[in-house]
């Protein structure tokens, strides 16, 4: 049979979990539409300056982009200081972990990360055959440098962290990091996650990037997914020294993003106005969930990403799946709930769908 020569990794992985899956209650009255509160996209729509350089490009698609995606590469190397020679342009913060991981893990490795964490880390591990080292996070949902510079070992090769880290929302100590990154040996690559880096609001708090140096295995992952918009467009990027990004290159080799997404991530550098206007309107809509929650008793962690991790005081599988029935969907499927938050009417449907939950729960209409 087929499945006798499918790898280990296909036969075992579970499919990927956006929320609630295909089975639950039927919906309340009226509701017709699903807010997806699930996924971290940006509610805000598109760069209108993406928008028109992706149509424009639409022309040319019958042609293939450059490679090299070097354009693009010039303007983030001058966003972020860095070389073009840096930077390694791929289809999505996911592709890129898989290309790191097919650059370091092989059968036996160990793969060090904080949890809970993005679950992606957990399969690109997997399916090099490395086995996974949890560090569980305390109460506050910040990373323990001392407990996972302790687990290394010589059978470590990649630390994983997430920051702001996904599914919590919370952001590590800067400082703590950077001295982490430095003081880990050659053996091992630190790669740092800054998927939502661009919602960190604290005054001064630093990007690894800076600390991208020839002699520290240092990778940073970034992505077009979320600032800017763009997540249906599947373009993100690597950060790193020249000789990590030249392996790299040799794995991601080819026509690897499409011409139409090459040309509106340019345009989208260039629109600080929608970068601003999701930034401002984020944090209003995160500062709104986060004080109507907490008026209904729930304990909220405080997030610096466009999503809110929270504890509604009952099974998070309970809540996601009675949200679902008012036409709400968000992951209740970690060991608290995750909400992304959305545009303000839909950040008060789910407010309002909340506080009918608790009282059908507090009454015991739920289980």
């Amino acid at each position: 049979m087929f499945k006798d020569i499918v790898s280990n990794f296909v036969r075992e992985a579970p499919p990927y979990n956006f929320g609630v899956g295909d089975k639950h209650k039927p919906f309340k009255p009226g509701v017709t539409t699903v807010l997806e509160m699930h996924k971290n996209e940006n509610p805000f729509g598109v760069s209108p300056k993406a928008v028109t350089a992706m149509v424009d490009a639409c022309s040319r698609a019958n042609r293939y982009p450059d490679i090299t995606a070097l354009s693009l590469r010039r303007k983030l190397a001058a966003l972020h200081g860095v070389t073009p020679e840096n930077i390694l342009v791929v289809q999505g913060a996911t592709s890129a972990l898989g290309f790191i991981a097919d650059m370091l893990i092989r059968p036996g490795d160990e793969v060090i990360v904080a949890t809970p964490t993005y679950p992606n880390y957990y399969n690109v591990t997997k399916k090099n055959d490395g086995r996974i080292v949890e560090i569980p996070m305390d109460d506050s949902y910040e990373p323990d440098f001392d407990r996972m510079y302790a687990a290394i070992n010589d059978k470590t090769r990649v630390v994983f962290i997430c920051n702001p880290n996904n599914p919590t929302g919370t952001v590590c100590d800067d400082k703590k990091l950077i001295e982490f990154v430095h003081k880990v040996p050659a053996n091992v690559a630190v790669v740092v996650d800054e998927a939502y880096f661009e919602f960190i609001d604290k005054p001064g708090y630093q990007s690894m990037i800076p600390q991208i140096a020839d002699n520290l295995n240092l990778i940073v992952v970034k992505t077009f997914s979320k600032i800017y918009g763009m997540a249906g467009s599947r373009l993100g990027y690597v950060i790193s020294n020249k000789e990590i990004i030249g392996y790299l290159n040799i794995d991601a080799v080819g026509f690897c993003c499409n011409r139409v997404a090459l040309e509106g991530a340019e345009a989208a550098i260039d629109d600080h106005d929608f970068i601003e206007y999701t930034i401002t309107h984020n944090k209003e809509g995160r500062e709104y969930l986060t004080a109507e929650m907490e008026k209904m008793g729930f304990r909220v962690w405080p997030s610096h990403s466009n999503f809110i991790f929270f504890d509604p005081h009952m099974p998070p599988a309970v809540m996601a799946g009675e949200l679902y029935t008012y036409g709400v969907n968000i992951r209740g499927d970690f060991v608290k709930c995750r909400i992304s938050i959305g545009t303000m009417e839909q950040n008060r449907t789910a407010v309002e769908a909340m506080k009918q939950i608790v009282l059908d729960y507090k009454a015991g209409k739920l289980s």
